[in-house]
């Protein structure tokens, strides 16, 4: 288990990472672009962090990562989208913040091997 300032500080990550999904999710276009941002940048800091080690590991990847993504947003455009008849955009809202993200972590892996060891 963790401890009490490991927790605290798991806590205060994810709770800035947080507040700056909610200024990234004011940013909508065709789509809820802001969200995919969100989305591709904690992918992109999780495969970088994978390498790291220690008690700041958790700090980044759980809280800042687990704060600054988030699924339930994209699911919600897309369910938004899907009631109001606009399923292509559906589609490609889902499809994206699946695709894009992922990229975004496999060019975070091979930066932080680059970086960090």
């Amino acid at each position: 288990m963790f401890d009490l300032p490991t927790i605290l500080a798991i806590c205060a990550a994810g709770g800035a990472a947080s507040v700056l999904r909610l200024t990234f999710s004011r940013w909508h276009g065709a789509l809820p672009w802001g969200i995919l941002l969100a989305n591709c940048i904690a992918s992109l800091l999780l495969g970088i962090w994978l390498h790291g080690q220690g008690w700041g590991q958790p700090v980044a990847m759980t809280g800042f990562c687990g704060g600054l993504s988030t699924f339930s947003s994209v699911v919600a455009a897309s369910g938004e989208y899907l009631r109001s008849g606009e399923r292509l955009k559906a589609v490609a809202n889902t499809a994206l913040n699946l695709t894009v993200p992922f990229t975004s972590l496999l060019l975070g892996i091979v930066v932080g091997a680059g970086l960090l060891n």
